[in-house]
């Protein structure tokens, strides 16, 4: 049975194949471009607010179930995250909170997270494209902004690629990827809008054999200790939302 993970993880679009990353050319433009898609996507003020979302979707792919409804409750401030999976008898849990975190298995038992998935995780978590819109707004000292050379806009951290986006003639991101993807997603029209910030109606990997459709967004939910807390011994683990 293919892994769920795999398909949950593609939700921040970083599941199409690697290449070398060829480096970037430090080019003035690239402010100029940045500026041109946060205007495309609500504004920079905008983004700047938008400290945390709750972004649920259905989920299409090529694994076991087929079809997914997943939650993704992620804090765009501090390192914490809640993804919450459902399908034809399926219900995972998978919650990170800085240095603690916790998941629920398909067997319905509460355990840590493994190291391979927290890795993942936080790389995702790292290249995530509404985390990172939402740095870029707030003009992140730690982020350095440059044009590829295909034109492409890069965001950089730490000496590293976080993520690419190739822009439309509106300013609006019409593919992204993340870290070392050189194929990465392609996005729907940003028309969805909710709080004065833009979000895509739809996400596809580049073959298609991902898919996910926009169901719900809250932006600024109210995230507490509970949001991200483990259930108790033999308790049901707190539901973010996600009909059954």
């Amino acid at each position: 049975m293919r892994s769920i993970s795999r398909a949950v993880l593609m939700l921040a679009l970083s599941c199409a194949p690697s290449w070398a990353v060829a480096a970037p050319s430090p080019a003035p433009e690239a402010s100029a471009l940045a500026d041109r898609m946060l205007a495309s996507l609500g504004g920079r003020t905008a983004w700047a607010a938008a400290r945390a979302t709750v972004n649920d979707s259905r989920q299409d792919w090529d694994g076991d179930p087929p079809v997914l409804r997943v939650v993704i409750t992620m804090d765009f401030e501090r390192p914490r995250w809640r993804i919450e999976t459902r399908g034809e008898n399926l219900h995972l849990v998978r919650v990170v909170d800085g240095d603690r975190h916790w998941r629920l298995t398909r067997e319905g038992d509460v355990a840590p997270v493994s190291e391979a998935t927290l890795a993942a995780d936080r790389r995702w978590y790292a290249g995530h494209v509404y985390r990172t819109l939402h740095r870029i707004a707030r003009r992140d000292p730690s982020l350095r902004l440059a044009t590829g050379t295909d034109g492409r806009l890069e965001v950089h951290e730490g000496g590293a690629r976080l993520v690419w986006f190739r822009l439309d003639r509106r300013g609006q991101p019409y593919r992204y990827g993340a870290h070392d993807d050189e194929v990465g997603s392609i996005f729907g029209p940003w028309e969805l809008e909710r709080d004065g910030i833009r979000h895509p109606a739809w996400v596809s990997r580049d073959d298609g054999r991902w898919r996910a459709m926009l169901v719900r967004l809250e932006v600024n939910p109210r995230l507490d200790d509970a949001t991200f807390a483990s259930p108790p011994a033999g308790g049901a683990a707190p539901t973010s939302g996600a009909p059954r």
